[in-house]
């Protein structure tokens, strides 16, 4: 999803409605299953094969049971302000800055506040309200074309984020319906007005969504179509140049060190219990078939 945003300007509200109705679908998913996502953002959405959303990256996920406190950006506090050049930009001009810095904001250690919910950045605890916030964040971006609290800086950022109710505006010069404009106001509000309170259902019923068939969204057609021509096919994907890989350094303290061994070093990976049993291979797998 954060390719398909780069290269588009902004999605039309047709397009908008699809893929934020197919994510909350798998939000509520997630929250069905007894898990806060705490990490929803343009990056971890993936596209399918057909065009479908499918959420990725629970390496933020954390159970239900309790109220949860975070670490992450605490230390943004103790920054001091930077300018306030960003603001002054219209539209344009900030989706054009946005795009330019988002790709290097994806692949940092530090990353972006920007689809945070402030009650995570807060000491009073937060549940899974906060991951409806993420969403309406994301369909900001969509329909204007960059995020809200989009800054020159992640310190900018968080106290846009903090600050949401004097920062949180919508350019006069790009077009949105009320609907539209509603539903994003009900996602990014404090936690005890959001919707989603009640359940997702709540949401499902909002004026934004009438027409989506909730039971049968990913038998349809998606909004936009995504071309693949074989199964290996890599061009909807990111080039990355073979400067940018880095070369191991030779460990001779280690006589088993395989040369390729490098490209997995500080890789983690977890089977569920579930998926542990062995069992016929599923049809979409099988050859000839995607």
């Amino acid at each position: 999803m954060m390719t398909l945003l780069m290269k588009k300007d902004t999605l039309t509200e047709e397009e908008t409605q699809f893929y934020i109705s197919e994510t909350v679908l798998a939000i509520d998913a997630i929250h069905q299953l007894g898990f806060i996502h705490r990490d929803i953002k343009p990056d971890n959405l993936l596209l399918d094969a057909k065009g479908h959303v499918k959420l990725s990256d629970f390496g933020l996920c954390t159970g239900l049971k309790k109220a949860h406190r975070t670490e992450f950006y605490r230390n943004l506090t103790h920054n001091p302000p930077s300018d306030f050049s960003f603001q002054n930009m219209n539209s344009k001009r900030k989706a054009e800055t946005w795009k330019k810095n988002r790709r290097q904001l994806a692949y940092s250690t530090v990353g972006t506040p920007d689809y945070i919910a402030p009650e995570v950045f807060m000491q009073t605890g937060y549940n899974k309200l906060c991951d409806w916030w993420s969403l309406g964040v994301i369909m900001y971006e969509m329909l204007i074309g960059y995020p809200p609290f989009c800054s020159e800086t992640p310190q900018e950022t968080y106290r846009k984020v903090m600050n949401w109710k004097e920062t949180l505006v919508f350019p006069p010069e790009v077009p949105i319906s009320e609907k539209a404009k509603d539903l994003i106001l009900r996602f990014c509000i404090d936690s005890e007005n959001r919707i989603g309170n009640s359940g997702v259902e709540e949401i499902k019923g909002h004026p934004f969504f009438e027409g989506v068939d909730w039971g049968h969204i990913r038998e349809r057609p998606a909004a936009i179509p995504i071309g693949i021509k074989s199964i290996d096919d890599t061009s909807n994907f990111d080039d990355f140049p073979e400067s940018d890989i880095l070369q191991p350094v030779p460990n001779t303290t280690e006589p088993d060190y395989k040369s390729k061994d490098w490209v997995f070093l500080n890789y983690t990976y977890k089977r569920f219990e579930g998926l542990t049993q062995r069992g016929s291979i599923p049809t979409y797998m099988k050859a000839g078939k995607l």
